[in-house]
């Protein structure tokens, strides 16, 4: 695994990063707002294409306090 890099959000529920990720698998890291993370490692395959979609097992939720 390489360097974590940071991504930004480009529409709705689209991300997007400025590196060259073709051809690497991919791993997230999302941190929330409480500070904790989750990471789901290899999410995506070598092979993705764009405009596909993919499936993680590392579920989180978010709980709103008052």
């Amino acid at each position: 695994m390489k360097n974590w890099e940071t991504m930004s959000r480009n529409w709705g529920v689209n991300w997007q990063s400025l590196s060259y990720l073709n051809g690497q698998s991919l791993s997230f890291r999302v941190q929330l707002s409480n500070g904790k993370t989750r990471t789901a490692i290899n999410v995506v395959p070598s092979s993705w294409r764009f405009g596909q979609s993919f499936i993680s097992k590392v579920q989180f939720r978010l709980k709103e306090y008052s």
